[in-house]
């Protein structure tokens, strides 16, 4: 049974594209064992029905450690898919089997709709589902929520990645897409904002070149380092810290947001870290303060809002030592309503608070004051205790006011003076300088303050850089940053120079290209200004949405504030009917207080939802 599941995958890719060479060490499949596994062997070039269903059945029975990683969320333009690195069917090397070419079935290896003329068109993760599905629909006209439906209740889009909600749903849209466009239809009926990812917008040309400087200037720090012959360093970073150049480089750029004095940026140079990505940045400030308490014998209690960043949860939940979900139970509340959620482990202890439309979704020292005085938390305090808090959130798309951020933190150091605040201010460089350094004003002069905060910062989003993984953590004190960084000391040798280079092209950019990267940020608040007209005028909006959108200020709406709009919702409503009713599909966003469904706009390749601004 598996060995024929193994020459029909390997059937397709030879058909599709090379197989690469450790591969075809281990098969051997000739044309005749193609024709005996049912796929098309004609002179004329494969259909859909005759080809590519048989292998999506095939694929679909593919152990799920095989197919696991879901594809990147490509805009889907005409009806096909480009063709480039990173939307790939894994294993395919294209000039492995180049000398076999006579043995494949004909394709179209000549008929690329794309720039990359050496590539050939591969069969995708999506086409293969999307090939599969709408093989089964009928050939006559359906509506979009008919192949939506068709899609959501797949068993092998589902099987994926059942547990990566945020991934599931957008490979979903993906296929959706997919199927809709193989049907004669228009593709950006659906528009997939699901996952907080960044596409390079069409009418940017300003950004476009901002890119390429920042491309360019890291190949030339590359090439003026190791073309300097026989003086190369290319040994282990044994702090894990990447370069001073890079730190510098780097901070100096944040410091135009945050506004710290010279003498607490200096510390900051000292006391910081490059990390890949801001994900494994918190991974290693999360590690540490777990490893830390059991090494004291006791448990790290991690407190946040219920507006947090997701993968922040993942990180906490499931991380080195794990969490026992099923042993929580929740707090008093002390009359706000909704009560707070714990959850314990046997090293590890998260605490979950509530927020509040009226708060902008985020704390307040209320709710600080009410945790603190909760028997359930104070009976029994662990040996360590952190916050996660962003002042600028993912998802609620919204903003604390300055007073908000720094009185919170204030009345947390004023119950707990050893609690360690792990300050995310990934979003806050997407909001206009002022503002920023605004929010930051009470904090960045607060020595008390200072002394407990550990910052956490990327590009992903303020550069529109996901996937070059560059980011940062830091602190003014020492000792915190030493006590967290440890982790990350342990358990890698430093994020690799190529990040060294890349800070320090970034620290240098032009003050053209910093305006470059303020008009991604303004399309991104276009957008989100025209997809909540186009929601709340939407006809259906009594059936979708909750009319208390309270959170949502004016400021935050009418200005650069990232790349999020989260809308509650009415009970019963997800993101699913939604995208049934209008074509947008979120992600669902349960709050302790109500549902809410997040949507983010900086994957829109073009303006969207900018037609529906009013004047």
């Amino acid at each position: 049974k598996y060995f024929k599941r193994v020459c029909a995958f390997a059937m397709a890719l030879r058909h599709y594209g090379s197989l690469s060479r450790p591969t075809q060490r281990c098969l051997s499949v000739t044309p005749s064992s193609w024709r005996s596994l049912h796929f098309a062997s004609s002179t004329s070039t494969p259909t859909t029905a005759t080809t590519t269903a048989p292998f999506a059945s095939a694929f679909h029975q593919w152990p799920r450690r095989w197919c696991a990683s879901t594809p990147s969320s490509p805009t889907y333009v005409g009806g096909t898919t480009p063709t480039t690195q990173q939307n790939k069917v894994p294993f395919i090397d294209t000039e492995a089997f180049a000398t076999h070419e006579s043995d494949l079935p004909p394709s179209n290896h000549n008929n690329n709709n794309n720039n990359n003329n050496n590539a050939p068109p591969t069969l995708t993760h999506i086409d293969l589902f999307a090939s599969a599905i709408n093989a089964q629909l009928p050939k006559t006209h359906l509506p979009l929520k008919s192949v939506l439906q068709a899609v959501w209740q797949d068993p092998a889009v589902t099987a994926v990645c059942p547990d990566l909600a945020i991934r599931l749903t957008s490979l979903r849209g993906e296929v959706s897409k997919a199927v809709w466009a193989a049907r004669g239809c228009n593709p950006d009926d659906i528009q997939i904002m699901a996952v907080g990812t960044v596409n390079v917008p069409t009418h940017l040309p300003n950004y476009h070149r901002a890119l390429h400087n920042f491309y360019k200037t890291t190949a030339q720090q590359v090439t003026n380092h190791y073309g300097k012959g026989s003086d190369f360093v290319v040994g282990y970073d044994l702090l894990s810290k990447g370069s001073e150049a890079a730190r510098k480089s780097v901070l100096t750029l944040f410091n135009e947001h945050y506004g710290f004095d010279d003498k607490t940026l200096e510390q900051c140079y000292k006391n910081a870290a490059v990390t890949a990505g801001g994900m494994r940045g918190l991974k290693d400030i999360a590690d540490a303060c777990v490893l830390t308490a059991k090494a004291m014998g006791g448990k790290h209690r991690f407190v946040q809002p219920d507006n947090s960043f997701g993968t922040w949860w993942n990180i906490i939940e499931k991380g080195s030592e794990g969490l026992d979900a099923s042993d929580s139970e929740s707090g008093s509340g002390n009359g706000s309503g909704v009560p707070p959620q714990f959850i314990k482990s046997a090293r590890s202890e998260i605490v979950v608070l509530p927020t509040k439309q009226a708060n902008r979704l985020h704390l307040t020292s209320d709710d600080v004051e009410r945790y603190y005085g909760d028997s359930t938390f104070s009976s029994a305090k662990p040996e360590s205790e952190s916050w996660y808090i962003t002042p600028v959130g993912n998802p609620s798309g919204t903003k604390m006011t300055p007073t908000q951020l720094t009185s919170t933190l204030h009345t947390i150091l004023d119950h707990n003076p050893h609690a360690i605040i792990i300050l995310d201010t990934v979003y806050a460089r997407t909001t206009p300088r002022d503002v920023a350094k605004a929010l930051f004003a009470g904090v960045v002069s607060d020595r008390r303050l200072l002394d407990r905060i550990v910052f956490v910062e990327s590009f992903s989003k303020s550069h529109g850089l996901c996937g070059e993984r560059i980011a940062m953590y830091f602190s003014a004190n020492e000792q915190l940053f030493t006590k967290l960084h440890t982790s990350n000391i342990a358990f890698s040798a430093g994020p690799g120079r190529i990040k060294d280079y890349q800070c320090i092209a970034l620290g240098n950019k032009s003050e053209q290209d910093k305006k470059a990267v303020d008009e991604l940020h303004s399309h991104w608040q276009k957008e989100r200004k025209g997809l909540y007209q186009f929601l709340m005028s939407h006809p259906k909006r009594h059936q979708l949405f909750d009319t208390n959108q309270s959170h949502i200020k004016d400021e935050d709406i009418n200005n650069r504030l990232g790349l999020y709009l989260l809308i509650r919702t009415l009970p019963g409503v997800t993101a699913q009917t939604v995208l049934m009713e209008t074509g947008a599909l979120g992600i669902d966003s349960p709050f302790l207080s109500g549902h809410y469904i997040r949507f983010a706009v900086g994957g829109l390749i073009k303006p969207t939802y900018t037609r529906f601004l009013t004047q």
